[in-house]
């Protein structure tokens, strides 16, 4: 586990991230990182909704029937919206940002944005991953406006080099103010109950949510809306995303996710 004040936990897979500083890492980017950054994806399965019980008056008869378990609830990641007033308005992300030069290692840094913008502590990395393997190209088109258009973010992924353990940790890398940015995505989770907890700073994101994956990838969601005078509807919201390569590494790290077994 870190020191304080950000502490978490970490997969024996990631341990040497918990202990290099992020000015040793290199890349085979070219040309070279010039900004760090990271993302971190919090996975969550949704709990069983258990059926409603009767409680039924002593002396009465009780009979049992069996019935089909239920379902189990699609996994949902943590999604962030953009304030109004800042780059890419009102676009969807996860949490995270740069690596400060004070952090003392890339997890450090992970961790540190997750408090800040969603007040979450405590997380437990477990892998990494990059963007989707295999973006669908229509349901690419169908998904709105990005916050960085494609073809001017020039996203790819590379390979991280030099450290024993990581050969096979890929970091996208991505333009943007005409400097390549790097950015190491983690899986994340944290521990139950603590999920509905988030608190975000209201001049960087004015809303957040849990999503599945299907919603992710369609970029709608259903959500019930109380209005002011107190009635109850269901309207349809938008999912735009900062970039392709945000909503593509979203995508992957719910497949990783099922292949690592945190989520089903």
């Amino acid at each position: 586990m870190s020191s304080q004040p950000y502490p978490y936990t970490h997969s024996p897979s990631l341990s040497p991230l918990s202990t290099l500083s992020p000015q040793s890492l290199s890349t085979t980017s070219d040309p070279p990182i010039a900004h760090p950054m990271t993302s971190v994806l919090i996975l969550r399965q949704q709990p069983h909704q258990p059926p409603s019980q009767s409680h039924p008056q002593q002396g009465t008869t009780i009979t049992i029937t069996t019935t089909q378990p239920p379902s189990i609830p699609p996994p949902q990641i943590l999604l962030l919206r953009r304030s109004p007033t800042d780059s890419y308005p009102l676009k969807w992300e996860t949490p995270g940002g740069s690596v400060d030069p004070t952090d003392p290692s890339i997890l450090s840094a992970a961790a540190r944005e997750l408090h800040e913008e969603a007040s979450l502590s405590n997380p437990h990395f477990h892998a990494t991953v990059g963007m989707a393997r295999s973006v669908n190209a229509q349901e690419a088109a169908q998904m709105g406006e990005w916050g960085i258009p494609p073809e001017k973010e020039d996203a790819k992924d590379v390979d991280l080099q030099g450290v024993v353990g990581l050969q096979t940790m890929k970091v996208t890398t991505f333009l943007e103010t005409g400097n390549v940015w790097g950015k190491i995505n983690f899986i994340t989770t944290v521990d139950e109950g603590v999920s509905e907890r988030v608190v975000t700073d209201p001049e960087e994101h004015t809303e957040w949510g849990w999503f599945t994956e299907d919603e992710v990838r369609r970029g709608r969601a259903w959500r019930r809306v109380d209005d002011d005078d107190g009635k109850v509807e269901m309207r349809e919201k938008v999912l735009e995303f900062t970039s392709q390569a945000v909503w593509g590494s979203i995508l992957e790290s719910f497949r990783v996710g099922r292949e690592l077994g945190i989520i089903v």
